[in-house]
């Protein structure tokens, strides 16, 4: 497939780099000086819990106009989907348009006069250092997620992923998945705030740890009397409000090991604004006088 990277942060670079060494022709739209280093150096992955380091070169775009592809793939966050869709609009072909970044709206929060049919997909890494060589840590229990949809340049999407190792879940419901993992990583991160990003002392600390793990719970809770499906089922199995010890124990015990770190510290620190921004849709989208507590403690105060 021809697939055209839009935003080459440490997202874009690790798929567009595997997609590219599972023989895709990838190219990267230009934006700003990020592009300039891909055009000279192509996109450059490493994992850092493997050690494995993948580099692919790639095409750097100025602009779209008359151009054809397959799949473009969006890594940007959704306050940047409405500029995207307008450096997209010039393209040809009606390529599939994958929007791959938190987005607690679904396909609400998706712009209209896209080139081609839109679909929605969540990456099954985390991001760790952005200088150059995109460092990055697959999650195990978080696969990346994509709409199910039986359509064939995503199928072949899955399948190069798989290729490179990377696990993939088909998703049904993409749009109310990405409502409950927003209850989730919104939940962390703020327990993470409380403790000044240090997730050794978010370990130690019960209470904090205790607040989180009922209020991810309870925010599942009201969402599902909103009638909104989607709910992962490792997230399901673990917040279930019966297992709120052991759910406590599992975080001590996440947030005391390697992937602590590098799974969720890392990223609530290099994305605290659009982390604190997910915290406050979190809260307007369960506004209401029945808000659960421990929600409204956890997203409401300051870190």
């Amino acid at each position: 497939m021809k697939i055209l990277v839009v935003g080459a942060g440490v997202i874009g670079t690790v798929y567009g780099a595997q997609l590219g060494a599972a023989g895709h022709a990838v190219s990267v739209l230009a934006h700003g000086a990020r592009t300039d280093e891909v055009a000279r150096q192509g996109l450059r992955a490493r994992d850092v819990v493997a050690n494995a380091a993948t580099d692919s070169p790639v095409a750097v775009l100025n602009q779209s106009d008359g151009e054809t592809f397959d799949l473009v793939l969006v890594a940007l966050r959704r306050d940047h989907f409405l500029s995207a869709a307008a450096q997209l609009a010039p393209l040809s072909g009606s390529p599939a348009v994958l929007f791959f970044r938190n987005n607690p709206d679904g396909r609400a929060g998706l712009p209209a006069d896209l080139p081609g049919p839109t679909f929605l997909g969540f990456p099954g890494c985390r991001r760790h250092n952005e200088a150059g060589v995109a460092d990055y840590a697959l999650i195990a229990q978080q696969p990346t997620a994509l709409e199910k949809a039986g359509y064939r340049r995503l199928d072949s999407f899955h399948r190069a992923l798989e290729s490179r190792g990377f696990a993939v879940r088909p998703t049904a419901d993409m749009s109310g998945w990405l409502a409950y993992h927003t209850v989730f990583i919104a939940s962390v991160c703020a327990a993470l705030y409380h403790c000044q990003t240090d997730p050794q002392r978010l370990a130690r600390d019960r209470e904090q740890l205790s607040l989180m793990c009922r209020a991810i719970p309870e925010g599942f809770s009201a969402l599902r009397k909103q009638g909104v499906l989607g709910l992962p089922r490792n997230l399901a199995l673990l917040h279930a409000r019966p297992m709120l010890p052991v759910a406590v124990r599992y975080w001590a015990r996440s947030m005391r090991s390697p992937m602590g770190e590098l799974a969720f510290a890392v990223h609530a620190r290099r994305a605290e604004p659009e982390m604190r921004a997910l915290a406050r849709d979190v809260l307007g989208r369960l506004c209401h006088d029945d808000l659960p507590d421990a929600p409204r403690e956890l997203l409401g105060a300051p870190g």
